[in-house]
């Protein structure tokens, strides 16, 4: 789709047009905070939950995932694709079930890395004065840990992940962010790597971009009809695209 030609200079007003890579990106007056997924999108713990789901699965006599037909089936809500993997059964709670799981999650999590590329992409928007935060369906206290030993606390204004185990829906936890920091949703920019956080956008009200080297496969996230990147040389050439049409648009109003 091409670039609109009646673009309004108001918060908010979207205009559809291309990036490089042929994306049809929304682009918003003026880009002001960016909310970040942790799990997949900041730090690559595929290898690691599938090793920790794998324990959780042989314990029961199950068949064990690989990498990539987890990528394939994993999604929000948990308690389904447990479901669908065979580890919901009579005498398993989804509360016991995550404990167990979050047993061996975290005695390897201090060996994952930040993805390449992503501190590259929280310098560039520090220095573009564009706020930034965590929206994670990680359990709070271990949310905050992690970006501390990972050494990025500092780039964030807040992290909000939940107040349990079990990895449900992050919509609540959203509207709280935006409300307690009050963030116009229009201004906003949400980068994930699950269909789950195109729905959290969607619900929102801010958009998204989606980074497919995480914990879904490039199709199932190009399903939900949002921009898709390989890395985040793809998403910082979309923000790029956003601050340069708010600089020519303010030019013009």
């Amino acid at each position: 789709m091409p670039a609109s030609e009646d673009v309004s200079c108001s918060l908010g007003a979207p205009n559809r047009r291309k990036d490089n890579s042929g994306e049809d990106l929304t682009v918003v007056d003026r880009l002001e905070a960016v909310i970040w997924d942790f799990n997949g999108t900041i730090i690559d713990d595929v290898e690691l939950v599938v090793r920790s789901v794998n324990h959780q699965l042989l314990h029961r006599g199950l068949p064990e995932l690989t990498v990539d037909r987890y990528r394939h089936i994993f999604g929000f809500p948990v308690e389904d694709y447990y479901r669908h993997i065979g580890l919901i059964a009579a005498n398993d709670s989804m509360a016991d079930l995550s404990t167990e799981f979050h047993r061996l999650y975290n005695v390897g999590l201090r060996d994952c890395k930040v993805y390449p590329g992503v501190v590259d992409a929280l310098k560039r928007f520090a220095d573009m004065s564009i706020r930034q935060f965590v929206l994670s369906a990680m359990e709070q206290a271990l949310l905050v840990d992690a970006l501390q030993w990972l050494g990025i606390r500092r780039f964030f204004e807040a992290a909000y992940g939940l107040a349990h185990l079990e990895a449900d829906s992050k919509v609540a936890r959203g509207r709280e962010l935006l409300r307690d920091h009050r963030i116009v949703p229009e201004s906003a920019l949400l980068i994930g790597d699950t269909d789950h956080d195109a729905e959290v956008a969607e619900a929102l009200g801010v958009d998204v971009v989606l980074v497919s080297r995480g914990h879904q496969t490039e199709a199932k996230l190009r399903a939900t009809g949002r921009a898709v990147y390989g890395d985040m040389e793809g998403v910082l050439e979309a923000v790029q695209i956003w601050a340069d049409s708010s600089k020519t648009k303010s030019g013009d109003c």
